[in-house]
């Protein structure tokens, strides 16, 4: 009996998966430090065509910000998935589309941003779990929303919100008023180092996007043509002190379960390209650190409260 034990223990140590010793390693469900999920496991015959889980992270200092999309708060975990701040929203009927971290003057975090799906608002979190600001709001007027999808905040405190619904891109104030709106093409965005704002832009004539950087203001600072393959559905991830960029798509065979990256020079050269596959629905699947490390969202909504979801390192080469 003992026997058959210790080999029962060691044939499931065989076939339990690796995980990178590095990686933030959550389970689903409604515990402290798990995250949670919709799909046929835990709601059979819902109409969703597609699983939900956890849509967007973010990073700072070795510590993960996790919003659990479907449980309506925001982890805020340790490298070892200790929890250590839960911000609650109040609800579990709002999606948390996506979340950004405001950083004082000293570059430590001192709240979160919460893009809730219910009333299409940008709340400013203390990490008290107080409320402090709201941007937005539901409508198709400047300023509102009609389904919001990212958020970003600079150091200076202004706030960017990509409408999906409106195809707009929003910049406000500090203070919440609106500074400006602008076309958006559902390609992301980014802030560059100095808190300007880069976006993609199509050239149909010319078969080729730009990527364009502006000041928060609007003044035009950059514009470069991007020498990616031919592609669709372009999302920009970061824009470096170097003018350097990264851009996902999709290749011209097709989604297959990975989007396609490519890293651009300053001048719009590829200079490195690769594979990326995150979890499905998943917007913010890459996060990157302030030592300049990235991470990757990895998991399967379809399975959960089976498997895990991990945050594992990345690299672009």
């Amino acid at each position: 009996m003992k026997i058959s034990s210790i080999a029962l223990a060691v044939l499931a140590l065989a076939f339990s998966p690796a995980f990178p010793a590095d990686a933030l390693v959550l389970g689903y469900g409604t515990e402290k430090a798990q995250v949670g999920f919709i799909n046929q496991n835990n709601q059979p015959g819902i109409e969703e065509l597609q699983p939900w889980g956890p849509l967007s992270f973010r990073v700072h200092g070795g510590e993960f910000w996790v919003a659990d999309t479907v449980g309506g708060r925001v982890l805020h975990l340790s490298a070892g998935a200790q929890l250590l701040h839960e911000f609650d929203i109040g609800t579990t009927s709002a999606m948390i589309e996506d979340i950004a971290l405001k950083l004082d003057a000293a570059g430590a975090v001192e709240g979160v941003l919460v893009l809730r799906s219910d009333t299409q608002e940008v709340v400013l979190m203390g990490l008290d779990g107080k409320v402090a600001k709201t941007y937005g709001g539901h409508g198709d007027e400047p300023g509102r929303f009609l389904q919001a999808t990212f958020v970003d905040v600079s150091a200076t405190g202004n706030v960017f919100v990509a409408d999906t619904g409106r195809q707009v891109l929003c910049v406000f104030k500090p203070d919440g008023s609106v500074l400006r709106e602008m076309h958006w093409e559902w390609s992301g965005f980014a802030l560059d180092p100095a808190g300007n704002l880069a976006r993609l832009q199509w050239d149909d004539q010319a078969k080729i996007g730009h990527l364009i950087i502006e000041s928060p203001d609007g003044k035009k600072l950059n514009d470069i043509g991007l020498q990616i393959e031919e592609h669709t559905n372009p999302k920009l991830w970061l824009v470096g002190e170097d003018g350097s960029s990264i851009v996902t798509y999709i290749p011209p065979a097709g989604f297959k379960g990975e989007y396609s990256w490519a890293m651009c020079d300053s001048f719009g050269k590829v200079t490195s390209s690769g594979r990326v596959k995150p979890p499905v629905v998943m917007n913010r699947y890459l996060a990157q650190d302030r030592d300049g490390t990235w991470y990757l969202g990895v998991g399967n909504y379809n399975e959960a409260p089976n498997g895990k979801l991990t945050f594992e390192k990345f690299e672009f080469k």
